[in-house]
């Protein structure tokens, strides 16, 4: 299990394999998934606004609305729609969606689409540009999203949307003799090349390029997400992945954490995946997407150390209600050390 649990770190790191699958929703995956499943994970239905869209009940502040196929209770899209913008970036990290959509346009309420095209994502931003923050997720059948994404502007497709452009290089102003400016680098820039380091396990670069993100605009949470990743898997100090970790919660975005989640109660069955620890809880999404679950904080029950079946591997549970009852989630900590273990209850509790 400890090989496993290695590579399956490497791979959270790298964010690679996710990227070239599709995304789920709460273990639910459009083109797929039927209404049965839906109803079985988010309930029935609490709004009907057509015949082939549904709002449910959500665990958290956003809304989720389901719009099935027509004359069929195949699952076309998921949205998700929050009432506050969130960073980019965070929504990259936690849906585990590639640095570059494939292309994008405004719509016409003026309001930025960025699509993804293996995960088939789309992003819908507050305003006209990306600076503005994400507003919704939309998780696409392959179909759907294939027909939608089929319209983009040509002039899109393969380049950064409003909002993310690199800082142009200041031109030489003859008139007073001033000489040309280097480039100036910019958040997203500094970020994006921070992730392309830790694609090639380049800790050290990575938190650099992270600090000075950071030197730019301390308020943003992306920086301290990847600091945090790379110090607790990379450089293996905790000390200093904590500090950043606590950081990215604050600012809004989220602390992340490779993890196997129990099957059976004693981890002989298990499935690896990522766990996100975030202002409003909790939130697990399995590698292969057949498991995805989440839990506000005034949803948990119970979290600890588990002393008998699995604390060997400084195993944890988290007790929380699902569909008003409560269920007991039992993980291992990627690094299978009770240091991780404990940040990560320590972030939950807190």
């Amino acid at each position: 299990m400890t090989n496993k649990i290695s590579i399956i770190i490497l791979l959270m790191l790298l964010s690679c394999a996710a990227c070239f699958g599709q995304s789920s929703f709460n273990g639910l995956t459009p083109g797929k998934s039927t209404k049965e499943d839906v109803e079985r994970v988010l309930g029935r239905p609490v709004r009907q606004l057509s015949e082939t869209l549904s709002e449910y009940k959500s665990r958290g502040t956003e809304q989720i609305f389901v719009q099935y196929m027509d004359r069929s209770a195949e699952v076309a899209r998921i949205e998700a729609t929050y009432p506050e913008a969130i960073e980019r970036s965070s929504v990259l990290g936690s849906v585990n969606l590639p640095a570059r959509s494939m292309g994008w346009q405004v719509n016409s309420k003026n309001r930025l689409e960025e699509y993804f095209a293996a995960p088939c994502v789309v992003l819908t931003y507050v305003g006209a540009d990306a600076s503005s923050g994400v507003s919704r997720i939309g998780y696409y059948s392959r179909q759907l999203f294939e027909n939608t994404s089929s319209k983009l502007p040509r002039a899109s497709l393969g380049k950064d949307p409003p909002g993310l452009n690199r800082s142009p290089v200041a031109e030489n102003d003859s008139r007073r003799g001033q000489p040309k400016q280097p480039p100036t680098a910019n958040y997203d820039d500094l970020i994006a090349r921070a992730n392309a380091a830790m694609r090639t396990s380049d800790f050290q670069t990575a938190i650099r390029l992270s600090q000075e993100a950071l030197n730019l605009d301390p308020n943003r949470p992306g920086a301290y997400e990847i600091t945090g990743i790379a110090q607790l898997y990379g450089l293996k100090d905790v000390n200093a992945a904590a500090a950043a970790m606590r950081a990215a919660v604050q600012h809004g975005g989220s602390a992340s954490f490779s993890v196997s989640h129990d099957h059976d109660g004693v981890f002989k069955t298990y499935c690896q995946g990522s766990l996100y620890v975030t202002t409003f809880g909790f939130n697990y999404r399995s590698n292969d997407g057949a498991h995805a679950f989440l839990a506000s904080h005034t949803d948990l029950k119970e979290i600890g150390r588990n002393r008998f079946f699995g604390a060997n591997l400084f195993s944890f549970h988290i007790k929380a209600n699902q569909n008003g009852k409560t269920t007991n989630f039992n993980f291992a900590p990627g690094s299978l050390t009770a240091a991780e273990r404990d940040l990560i209850l320590e972030l939950l509790k807190n």
